[in-house]
């Protein structure tokens, strides 16, 4: 069903849009690296979006209150009643799609959707609430976590390049002191950003990879993405990629 209820829309937020941009997302490291998801680019971006709404005294999930005024602005979208619409349907979506989420602990799969209500206003203020089945990997967070700007995510087109961000970034465990690596097989690759199944590694490198260190390379100010490849006989038997910025 499309949604195109908005008689009016107004700016309801204080805050300047740029600073909402210098929020932090922070999610456990599970999230990202352990996850297994469907998401588009726009979606992963409403997530970090709302994430970044989360306190850090936070102990459940409360509803996020915004606008489309204010998802247009701090996701750099264009203010029109076919965005309105997108952002709705891209909502329901993230209502409707799944995520496994694997705990190598307890060596169990938690499958739930990301968003669990959404209500909509006709002067464009929205209320999102979070699964709760998230809660853990969101909340409360003490180690095994990653956090990173809204603003870094907001800027890239792909999801590919999205999804290897994050990864780099959960990989950085010196916080850029030394040459970060991400290093894999190339099924783990595979797995890690969503790979069509019909990949083989020579279309993940040229058509993922390549293309998604590009994108960070030219949007990112702190990451100076390379890869690397190790073969045994013929085949490509690991992957590395290479941060080689290092904070001075």
């Amino acid at each position: 069903m499309t949604l195109n209820i908005w008689k009016n829309d107004r700016n309801f937020e204080i805050e300047e849009h740029e600073e909402q941009r210098r929020y932090y997302v922070v999610e456990h490291n599970d999230l990202i690296s352990k996850a297994r998801q469907d998401l588009t680019a726009r979606e992963l971006k409403l997530m970090d979006f709302v994430i970044s709404k989360i306190k850090p005294s936070n102990t459940n999930f409360t509803k996020v209150n915004t606008s489309m005024y204010e998802l247009t602005k701090v996701l750099d979208l264009k203010r029109n009643g076919k965005t309105y619409s997108d952002l709705a349907r891209n909502i329901g979506d993230l209502r409707k799609k799944e995520v496994l989420i694997y705990n190598k602990e307890k060596k169990s799969v938690t499958q739930t959707g990301w968003v669990s209500e959404a209500t909509y206003e006709e002067n464009g203020q929205i209320e999102i609430l979070l699964s709760s089945k998230l809660a853990p990997y969101l909340l409360g967070l003490k180690d095994n976590y990653t956090q990173y700007l809204l603003h870094d995510t907001v800027q890239l087109n792909s999801k590919y390049a999205i999804l290897l961000y994050k990864l780099m970034r959960e990989a950085d465990k010196d916080r850029g002191k030394k040459i970060t690596i991400l290093q894999g097989s190339p099924n783990d690759f595979m797995e890690w950003l969503g790979a069509p199944k019909t990949y083989d590694y020579g279309k993940l490198k040229d058509k993922i990879l390549k293309k998604a260190i590009e994108e960070i390379n030219l949007k990112i100010d702190d990451m100076d993405l390379e890869l690397f490849q190790a073969r045994r006989g013929r085949q490509v038997v690991l992957v590395e990629i290479h941060n080689n910025f290092i904070q001075q």
